[in-house]
């Protein structure tokens, strides 16, 4: 087969409004593969009985390929013995489904899903799984040294193919005073924003803690920290921190995406003081608006920033997070601004259309 529109893919899992997903990293992806004349397919839904050997059967065609992203909607349990079961439902469901005669290609996202209740089990999951995969999508370097090494597989079956931006997806970035009246938002000072999913790993205490013991840093600035919580306990937790806190407000809610440029906009530096972290799609995002980016050197991040890395920070220094931050009230913010345009600049989709078909072809090729 070497016509890319005789090669029809099977995306799963996939969110069933894909352009309004929290993360619309597969409807780029798909829209991407689709100008590259590639037949696109989402299977919705994750539960009951083999949903991913359904989903492949009923739009079952020689040599389909089934692309895998976030394994983590199959393997699911409140307890591990519930958990293991689902983690030998999702195996044996990928397993039937190759003896069917269809291809599987896997991009990790994640070394483990984040905040995994079981980690030592989804960890044995991803071993065996990596071994019923024909081709592994890694988005960095990194990620490969790390997986090759914790899946214990040959990286020779990993290709990088970056993580592309979101400068299509958004309203374009308006102007910074435009965007602070818009939200009611002080005109003068440095805002400081952490936008995103509101989850532990990421850190938010810490830089709460950070915020609140270097006052004398600050001053006339703000920290403005947006996103749905994890939880509502979650949230009361991170706003009962922040009351005593000048200059921090805290907004607990899902801002949806109409206005997710008004925020970019508005501030000055972007903050992510992950815990522990191989990709982002929270720094493609900040990149995506132009936007300097504090942030621990961990996983592929400084790979994806480039020559803007001067706000990356040592993870293992205890006192990283504060030095970068203090720096950026010194720096020339405006001109790693615009080495932040140029890192962005090479995540182009149209180019990470191309080098995903030809991953589908090479396993297409290994067809008998």
């Amino acid at each position: 087969m070497n016509k890319s529109s005789q090669l029809r893919v099977l995306m799963v899992p996939s969110d069933d409004h894909l352009e309004k997903a929290l993360n619309p990293y597969q409807f780029l992806l798909a829209q991407a593969l689709v100008i590259q004349g590639i037949s696109v397919e989402h299977w919705l839904y994750n539960k009951g009985k083999l949903p991913i050997f359904k989903g492949a059967v009923a739009r079952k065609k020689h040599c389909d390929v089934v692309h895998i992203h976030w394994i983590s909607f199959y393997i699911t349990g409140e307890n591990k013995y519930l958990y293991f079961f689902s983690c030998l439902k999702f195996l044996f469901d990928v397993l039937i489904t190759r003896l069917t005669g269809f291809k599987f290609v896997w991009t990790v996202h994640n070394y483990l899903s984040h905040d995994s209740k079981f980690p030592g089990l989804e960890l044995w999951t991803r071993r065996l799984f990596v071994k019923l995969v024909d081709r592994i999508i890694c988005l960095n370097k990194m990620t490969v040294e790390t997986i090759a090494k914790e899946y214990k597989f040959n990286p020779a079956k990993a290709i990088v193919i970056p993580h592309g931006h979101y400068r299509d997806v958004y309203h374009k970035p308006i102007d910074l005073t435009e965007a602070r009246k818009e939200l009611n938002l002080p005109k003068t000072g440095k805002v400081y924003l952490n936008l995103g999913l509101l989850k532990p790993y990421k850190g938010i205490e810490n830089l709460l803690q950070v915020w609140q013991d270097n006052q004398d840093i600050f001053t006339g600035d703000m920290l403005l920290i947006v996103g749905k919580p994890w939880d509502e306990s979650y949230a009361q937790k991170l706003q009962k921190l922040a009351t005593e806190i000048k200059g921090v407000i805290i907004s607990p809610e899902f801002v949806d995406n109409s206005k997710l440029h008004l925020y970019f906009s508005a501030a000055n530096v972007v903050v992510l003081p992950f815990k522990n972290i191989l990709n982002s799609g929270s720094l493609i995002l900040a990149m995506s608006f132009g936007k300097p980016v504090i942030a621990p050197r961990l996983g592929g991040l400084l790979e994806v920033v480039g020559e803007a890395n001067d706000l990356l920070y040592d993870p293992e220094d205890q006192e990283g997070l504060l030095k970068t931050m203090q720096k950026s009230t010194k720096i020339d913010l405006d001109e790693l601004s615009r080495l932040v345009v140029k890192a962005c600049d090479r995540l182009d989709w149209n180019l990470i259309g191309q080098e995903t078909v030809e991953v589908y072809r090479s396993v297409i090729e290994k067809c008998p």
